[in-house]
């Protein structure tokens, strides 16, 4: 397979000859292409389809590509996209505009497909060197977690939702206990191997949209939006148990040995509008503190409540609350789902239409495509409903994707249909759930 050919284009010309161009030198190039031929329809493909590249014409009827550019370069989720400007003018002062609304690059037309295509290639090489510098930027290069300036980051965009929606957010600060003992007896080579093993822990312990993040030499925090503190205290006693019974296995001067270690843990939780960053991590640090002073290896609580003295009544109508959103449409957590579009009920509604209308027959196309034996395909239906169920709220589809997508991965071709048997009745609940309540709008 064509190594760009995971690149997608889109190409927006308003002249259909010099699109249709396009088009043709771009797939002969090994490229996927999508194209528009105005303004406003680059602007809707943008908003539904990821996008590797923009090719975008600098004069166009009704939206000018400099307006196009503007609002790409607007948008957070898609403003490290490369845009390469086109138009037959050579104007310095139009070449000079793009560049600086953030255009990558400006070519004349009619161009030189080489050249054109160079371009990209340099454009595409930049914007993944950026990410990559970006990621590392962002992530502890020990543990590959959230350092602390990311985590923070993140924490604070969770808790601007949470104000909004009047939510929870919880927070979980990990100590690892006697660790100065383990530098100084084994050295750090041996230390970084037990932050390593704990980091791992901490990753398979918590759900996919919780934050890790190193905080400290071994402190480690995590935030958990919508997690009321008895589902979170048990999350954590999990992951403390965890590392209890988890040995690493080395060698020191000659000599195999194992290493077994201990965490403390501090737990708070706040909901609306008091939700504070700085303040959740002092709360959380004065019970970690708690738990530390208490003996150590254990989970302790703080904050204006109290596990024990949660009443019968209060516990059963967050119950009934919780199934209640999530029965709103079967498979999905529809708490999740909404917050994942900031609150926007509308925009949720459409969102799951268009899942319905896109992955409504994929489980004939999946087990088609295993009975085939297409392992390219298999994988990307199943990698992109992956991606898509986590985005919906659909949590138990993405587990049993994720399990799927690693064995194909692994090409464990034996386990796809054992693996693919549950995904399916999930996969059609799903969309079944959402005709029945969006029946109107498919």
């Amino acid at each position: 397979m064509n190594k760009v050919y995971r690149y997608t284009i889109l190409a927006v010309d308003d002249a259909k000859d010099s699109l249709l161009l396009l088009e043709h030198d771009l797939k002969e190039a090994g490229y996927q292409v999508l194209t528009a031929e105005s303004g406003d329809e680059a602007l809707s493909i943008l908003q539904e389809k990821n996008v590797s590249l923009i090719l975008l014409d600098m004069h166009m009827p009704g939206i000018s590509g400099l307006t196009v550019l503007q609002a790409v370069k607007a948008q957070k989720d898609i403003e490290h996209v490369p845009v390469v400007m086109l138009s037959a003018s050579d104007d310095e002062t139009q070449i000079v505009a793009s560049l600086e609304f953030g255009a990558d690059d400006y070519v004349t037309k009619p161009y030189i497909p080489n050249v054109l295509l160079a371009r990209i290639r340099n454009s595409l090489r930049l914007m993944e060197k950026t990410l990559q510098l970006e990621s590392l930027a962002s992530i502890d290069f020990l543990t590959k977690v959230n350092n602390r300036g990311s985590f923070q980051n993140l924490v604070e965009k969770v808790i601007s939702q949470a104000k909004r929606d009047q939510s929870i957010v919880s927070m979980a600060m990990f100590d690892l206990d006697f660790f100065k003992h383990v530098n100084d007896t084994y050295g750090h080579e041996i230390g970084d191997k037990a932050l390593i093993s704990f980091a791992q822990i901490l990753k398979d312990t918590f759900r996919d949209y919780d934050i890790i993040g190193r905080v400290g030499g071994e402190e480690f925090a995590v935030c958990m939006p919508n997690a009321d503190i008895e589902a979170v205290f048990n999350a954590c006693e999990r992951c403390r148990k965890t590392l209890e019974a988890h040995v690493i296995y080395f060698e020191y001067e000659g000599k195999e040995c194992q290493l077994s270690l201990s965490v403390s843990v501090g737990v708070t939780s706040a909901q609306g509008q008091v939700i504070d960053f700085d303040e959740l991590l002092r709360i959380s640090d004065h019970a970690l503190y708690k738990a530390k002073k208490n003996g150590r290896n254990q989970t302790m609580i703080e904050g204006e409540f109290d596990l024990n003295i949660t009443t019968i009544e209060s516990k059963k109508r967050q119950e009934q609350e919780k199934k209640n959103m999530q029965e709103k449409y079967a498979g999905i957590n529809y708490q999740v789902g909404l917050n994942n579009v900031l609150g926007d009920e509308s925009l949720f509604e459409d969102i799951l239409v268009m899942f319905h209308q896109d992955h409504g027959e994929d489980h004939n196309n999946i087990q088609q495509a295993i009975d085939e034996n297409d392992q390219r395909r298999l994988k990307h239906l199943v990698h992109t409903i992956k991606g898509v169920s986590c985005s919906i709220g659909a949590m138990t589809l993405y587990d049993l994707c994720k399990e799927l997508d690693v064995a194909v991965n692994e090409n464990n071709t034996s386990s796809y249909q054992a693996l693919f048997t549950p995904l399916k009745a999930e996969l059609i609940k799903v969309t079944s759930g959402i005709a029945l309540h969006l029946s109107e709008k498919l």
